[in-house]
C-alpha cells in the first residue's frame, strides 16, 4: 500500500513539473509569435495601403493635369460656356478616362454657374444627373467632399479650397469597387472599409453603417479627405497559434515520456545485468546452435545440451527442415511457428531426438541410430500433416551418418546443399545426399515455380524472372548424371512454360511482335548450358517487348488525358469524370495519371488552368475576374484568386501591372 502511494506521489510530482515547464515554454513561444505577427501585419498593411494610395494619388494627379490644360482653364474662367469649349473639355476628360479607366476610375467636371456636367460618356443636364447619382440634396452639395456609395461604384464630389479648386468648380470621381479597390477586397487576412464622418462604407457592398467602438486600425488616404478602417482577422492567427502550441505540448510530452522511459530502461537493464552476472546462467541450446552453424568452435561454446552429451560414440544424422518457398508473398510465418511446435511435440515422444531452432524458416533435428527409410517415413508423414493442418509446405534434408559431435557443422552444410536443389525434388518431401550424387533428382520444377516465372515475365520483371531461372538451373546437379531422356523432358517443360507466356501475350498484348520470340530454338539442343543461355535470351526478349508495349500504351493514355483536359478545362470536372472517360477505376486512374503525366491530378490541373489564365489576361486585359474564373472551370472567383496567388505569388489583377498602366 505504501509502495503504491509512493509511486503515485512521484508520478504526480513529475506531471506537475512537466505542466509548469510546458506552460512556461508555450507562454514564451506565444509572446514571441504574437510580436512577430504584429510586426508582419504592420508591414503587410503598409504595403497594401501604399498600393491603394498610389491609385488615389494617380486620380488627384489626373485632376491637376486636366486643370492645367487650356480647355479646362477656359472652362474655369468663362462665364458663358460655348458648345465648342464643352467639346474640347469633353475630349480632354475622355482622353484621361481612356488612359486610366482600366485601373478603375473615371472623372467628370461641373460648375455651379452652369446647368451642364461633362462626364466621360458625354455632357449631362446637371440637376438630373446629380439626382441620378444620389447627390441632389442641397445640404450635401454644399460640403467640400461628398461620398456617394452605389452598387458597383463609389463616387466622390470634390470642390472648393480643400482640393485647391476654384470657387464654384467641382469634380466627380467615380471609383469601380471591384477594380479600384481589388487589393483591399481580396485581402483575406482582414477587412478594409472607408471611414468618413463617423460612418463606415463597405468596399464590396453598398452598405453604410455607423461606427461603434474603436476596433480596427484607422489609416489616412493620400489625396482624398477620408480614412480607411482596417479590421484584422486575428482568429486565423489564434487558431494557428493554438495548433502550434498543441504540437509543442505533444512534442514536450513525448520527449518527457522518452526521457522517463529511457531512465527506467537503463535502471532495469542495469538490474538485469547484475542478476545475469550473479547467477551466471549458460544458454546451452544457444551454444549448440552457434556450434552447428559454425559461428563458434566447440572449444568456445562451453557446455552443450544434456541430450547431446548422451550422443557421444553413437551413429547420428541431422535432419534439416525448412519452408519450401520462403519468398512466397502469401506465406504466413506464424503458421511455420505452429508447424515447428508440432514437430517438436511429435518427436518429443521419442525422447532421444534433439532439436535446434535455426532461424525464422528452418529447424534441425539430431537423430541417433535410425535408418534412412525410418527417417523418410516418419518425416514424410509429419510434413504431409503439417501441409494440410497449417497450410505451410515444408521439405527436409537428411545428412550422411557420422559419429563425432565435431562433425555437426559439416553435416549441416551438407543438408543446406541438398535443399539448394529442392526445386527439382519433383514432389518429394525428404531428400538424401544419394539423390544428388546419383542424379535421381530429375531436371524438373513444380507448377508453383512455373506460375511464379510466368507472372514475372507477364509483368516485364526480368530480374525476378532470372532469379527463378537460377533456381531451376541449379548448378549443383551434375549434367553427366542426366540421360538424354531426362534432358528432353526438362526441355519440354521449359518449352511449355514459354509457350504459355507467348499465348497470354498474344491474347492481351496485340502490339507485341511475338514472331520474334522463337521458342522452338530451345528444343534444338541437348546441352544444358546452351539450353540455359537460350532460355535467358528468350525471357530477355519477352521482357524487352513487354516494357516497350507499356511505354506505347502510356503514350496513348497520355494523349487521351491531354485531349480530355484541353476540351474540358473550362468545366468543373474531377478525377472521377476522367476515370469514367478512360473506362478505368478511380484508384487506378489516380496512379496512372501521376505515372504518365509526371504530377498528381489536382496540381497538374491547377498549373494548366493558371497558364490558361495568363494567356487570357494577356489577350483580354479588361476581362472581369469572375468571368475569367468561370471560363476556367472555377465555381468561385475567390477560389480562383487563391489558387492563382498560390502559384504566381500575386493576384490575377496584379498580373503584369506595368503593362496595364501603360495601356
Amino acid at each position: 500500500m505504501l509502495k503504491n502511494e509512493r509511486k503515485n506521489a512521484i508520478l504526480n510530482r513529475k506531471i506537475g513539473a512537466f505542466l509548469i515547464f510546458s506552460s512556461v515554454v508555450i507562454f514564451l513561444f506565444g509572446i514571441n509569435e504574437y510580436k512577430e505577427y504584429r510586426k508582419d501585419e504592420k508591414i503587410r498593411i503598409e504595403r497594401v495601403l501604399n498600393k491603394i494610395n498610389l491609385k488615389i494619388e494617380l486620380v488627384m494627379s489626373s485632376i491637376w493635369d486636366l486643370e492645367n490644360s487650356e480647355p479646362i482653364r477656359e472652362y474655369y474662367n468663362l462665364k458663358d460656356i460655348s458648345y465648342y469649349n464643352l467639346t474640347k473639355v469633353l475630349q480632354e476628360i475622355q482622353k484621361k478616362n481612356n488612359i486610366y479607366g482600366k485601373i478603375g476610375y473615371s472623372l467628370g467636371l461641373g460648375k455651379d454657374s452652369s446647368h451642364i456636367i461633362v462626364t466621360g460618356n458625354g455632357t449631362r443636364e446637371k440637376k438630373g444627373y446629380l439626382k441620378k447619382i444620389g447627390a441632389s440634396k442641397e445640404s450635401e452639395a454644399d460640403s467640400n467632399i461628398l461620398l456617394i456609395p452605389r452598387k458597383k461604384e463609389i463616387r466622390f464630389i470634390l470642390k472648393n479650397e480643400v482640393f485647391n479648386l476654384e470657387e464654384g468648380i467641382f469634380w466627380i470621381v467615380t471609383l469601380d469597387r471591384e477594380l479600384f479597390f481589388s487589393e483591399l477586397i481580396n485581402d483575406g487576412d482582414g477587412k478594409w472599409e472607408i471611414l468618413k464622418d463617423g460612418k463606415i462604407y463597405s468596399l464590396d457592398k453598398d452598405i453604410v453603417t455607423k461606427r461603434r467602438g474603436s476596433e480596427g486600425y484607422v489609416l489616412r488616404s493620400n489625396g482624398l479627405n477620408f480614412k480607411f478602417l482596417y479590421t484584422p482577422n486575428d482568429s486565423i492567427f489564434y487558431q494557428t497559434l493554438f495548433l502550434k502550441s498543441f504540437v509543442i505540448f505533444v512534442g514536450l510530452a513525448f520527449l518527457a515520456f522518452l526521457i522517463d522511459y529511457s531512465i527506467k530502461l537503463y535502471l532495469e537493464r542495469k538490474e538485469l545485468i547484475g542478476e545475469i552476472n550473479s547467477l551466471a546462467v549458460v544458454d546451452r541450446r544457444k551454444n549448440l546452435r552457434d556450434f552447428v552453424l559454425g559461428i563458434r568452435k566447440i572449444s568456445e561454446v562451453g557446455e552443450l545440451t544434456r541430450k547431446v552429451k548422451t550422443f557421444q560414440g553413437r551413429k547420428l544424422k541431422i535432419v534439416l527442415v525448412e519452408i519450401y518457398d520462403s519468398d512466397d508473398e502469401g506465406l504466413d510465418f506464424k503458421n511455420f511457428t505452429l508447424a515447428r511446435d508440432y514437430l517438436k511435440e511429435s518427436l518429443s515422444i521419442n525422447s532421444i531426438y534433439e532439436h535446434i531452432d535455426i532461424d525464422y524458416k528452418s529447424i534441425a533435428f539430431i537423430v541417433p541410430e535410425e535408418s534412412d527409410s525410418t527417417i523418410e517415413d516418419a518425416f514424410h508423414f509429419m510434413l504431409e500433416n503439417i501441409g494440410q493442418k497449417y497450410s505451410v509446405e515444408l521439405i527436409a534434408a537428411v545428412s550422411n551418418e557420422f559419429v563425432s559431435v565435431e562433425s555437426f557443422p559439416q553435416e549441416y552444410i551438407m543438408c543446406k546443399k541438398i535443399l539448394d536443389a529442392k526445386f527439382m525434388a519433383k514432389g518429394r518431401k525428404v531428400l538424401f545426399p544419394e539423390n544428388i550424387k546419383s542424379g535421381k533428382l530429375i531436371l524438373t520444377y513444380p507448377i508453383e515455380t512455373e506460375a511464379k516465372l510466368v507472372s514475372k515475365l507477364l509483368n516485364g520483371n526480368l530480374q525476378g524472372a532470372k532469379k527463378i531461372v537460377d533456381e531451376i538451373f541449379v548448378d549443383r546437379i551434375d549434367p553427366k548424371a542426366m540421360d538424354k531422356k531426362d534432358i528432353k523432358e526438362f526441355t519440354g517443360l521449359l518449352y511449355n512454360t514459354l509457350n504459355r507466356v507467348v499465348v497470354q501475350l498474344k491474347e492481351f498484348e496485340s502490339t507485341l511482335q511475338c514472331e520474334k520470340i522463337d521458342i522452338e530454338s530451345i528444343t534444338k539442343t541437348g546441352n544444358l548450358d546452351k539450353i540455359r543461355n537460350i532460355f535467358n535470351d528468350l525471357i530477355t526478349e519477352i521482357c524487352k517487348q513487354k516494357k516497350s508495349s507499356e511505354q506505347d500504351e502510356n503514350e496513348v493514355i497520355r494523349e487521351k488525358i491531354k485531349s480530355y483536359i484541353d476540351n474540358n478545362y473550362h468545366l468543373d470536372f474531377s478525377l472521377d469524370n476522367l476515370a469514367d472517360y478512360l473506362g478505368l477505376s478511380f484508384k487506378y486512374t489516380s496512379i496512372l495519371f501521376k505515372k504518365v503525366m509526371g504530377d498528381n491530378f489536382k496540381n497538374y490541373i491547377n498549373v494548366y488552368r493558371i497558364e490558361k489564365a495568363k494567356e487570357i489576361l494577356r489577350e483580354k486585359k479588361d476581362i472581369k475576374i469572375k468571368d475569367l474564373a468561370e471560363s476556367l472551370g472555377y465555381n468561385s472567383s475567390n477560389t480562383f484568386i487563391r489558387i492563382f496567388k498560390k502559384y504566381e505569388g500575386i493576384s490575377p489583377t496584379q498580373f503584369n501591372p506595368e503593362e496595364l498602366l501603360e495601356k
